[in-house]
């Protein structure tokens, strides 16, 4: 009994000190270097929404940080590191500009970056109908939202609204899936009352950025947009693996 209880102690010990060292490993850094593709992206740690277990499963199977190289690569399967998954994140109102900031009332804005962006397998097959025409899009219209900087494809009696980044050339279910730019819910379908919205913008060869603007953000989409470009222009950067490690002070980046 007492073997085993000393046994149990240390397997606690080492749980605590391998814990404690991805912390201080983590606070190494002010940002979270994220790979995607070819490109690195490093995105301020004061925007990530949380971490926990999970994220401390993939740092130990070194697949959170492009610049940690873990601990357990043997962990990789059991973090799901080869599958799609996003960072959650909050950008501050204040980083998105002031129009942004009365719009949020200074809430921060969610949003999802994915390293390797896929439409959702059930929108597709409803856009290549919707491009097409056929059934209940019927007489639908291709409408380019200049001010958003988007095409609508949307008919009449349908609530959804689906967005594109450019006018389609081919069709195909390849061509749609990289033009694929966010869907709308319309409840009154014959004008743009209680719209809500789920963008998706592109932010590089394979990364994207997705966010979503109810019916009280939906009137200000265009300096809210702007904002997310202007706050995520500089997180793509190819040498940010390569650089030396910079200090940073811990508190100011609250886990």
């Amino acid at each position: 009994m007492r073997r085993a209880l000393l046994i149990w102690c240390a397997f606690g010990a080492g749980l605590i000190g391998l814990k404690a060292h991805l912390d201080r490993t983590a606070l190494q850094y002010p940002d979270v270097a994220v790979r995607a593709g070819a490109d690195v992206y490093s995105i301020p740690r004061r925007m990530v929404a949380g971490e926990g277990w999970r994220v401390d499963l993939m740092r130990l199977a070194g697949c959170w940080d492009a610049r940690e190289a873990g601990v357990l690569p043997a962990a990789a399967s059991l973090a799901n590191c080869n599958g799609t998954r996003a960072l959650q994140l909050k950008i501050p109102a204040k980083d998105l500009g002031p129009d942004a900031e009365i719009t949020l009332q200074d809430k921060p804005l969610p949003v999802m970056f994915w390293r390797s962006y896929t439409p959702p397998d059930d929108h597709l097959p409803q856009l290549a109908e919707a491009w097409a025409g056929r059934g209940s899009w019927a007489g639908r219209k291709l409408i380019l939202r200049a001010d958003w900087q988007l095409f609508r494809i949307e008919a009449p009696g349908m609530p959804w609204v689906y967005l594109l980044s450019r006018e389609p050339q081919t069709g195909t279910f390849e061509e749609l899936a990289s033009l694929y730019a966010g869907r709308c819910y319309r409840p009154e379908q014959m004008s743009d009352v209680g719209i809500n919205c789920d963008f998706v913008l592109t932010v590089g060869p394979n990364a994207a950025i997705e966010y979503a603007l109810g019916p009280d953000e939906i009137m200000s989409m265009v300096p809210l947009r702007e904002g997310v470009v202007a706050a995520t222009a500089s997180w793509r950067d190819p040498g940010a693996v390569n650089r030396p490690r910079e200090p940073a002070v811990a508190q100011n980046f609250p886990r």
